[in-house]
């Protein structure tokens, strides 16, 4: 794990309460500290505050188009830095950029070992 403590914070923007007990749990069993948002409003905010060590993001959440979240997420100077992992059922939303802008990839359902691991990767990664 990289050496600033904001790099173990992972942010979940996910709003089906089994998913988010299920990445919780195996976040904080590998050492994250997982902050959930429920809404997509307040995902772009939160992480050119926080600067998490990633995101993982799924694209359909209440209030606002995760296709949308990234796009914002990658055109901002502060948050563009920060890798983005989609989890969804609807990854055929994914234009080519999209997928591109992604760190990674995850269809629902989706195998937690790999999602974890594409977690740690992107993490440990040189952000620049």
């Amino acid at each position: 794990m990289a050496d600033d403590d904001k790099s173990n914070k992972v942010v979940v923007a996910e709003d089906d309460a089994a998913i988010i007990e299920l990445l919780s749990e195996e976040l904080r069993g590998q050492g994250f500290e997982p902050l959930i948002l429920r809404r997509g409003g307040t995902v772009v905010k939160t992480v050119k505050d926080l600067k998490p060590g990633a995101v993982v993001l799924d694209l359909a959440l209440p209030d606002k188009d995760g296709t949308q979240i990234l796009k914002e997420l990658k055109d901002d100077w502060d948050a563009k830095k920060v890798p983005v992992i989609i989890i969804s059922a609807y990854t055929g939303r994914l234009d080519h950029t999209a997928r591109s802008n992604a760190e990674a990839v995850f269809p629902k359902p989706f195998d937690i070992d790999q999602l974890m691991a594409s977690v740690r990767a992107a993490v440990n990664r040189p952000k620049d």
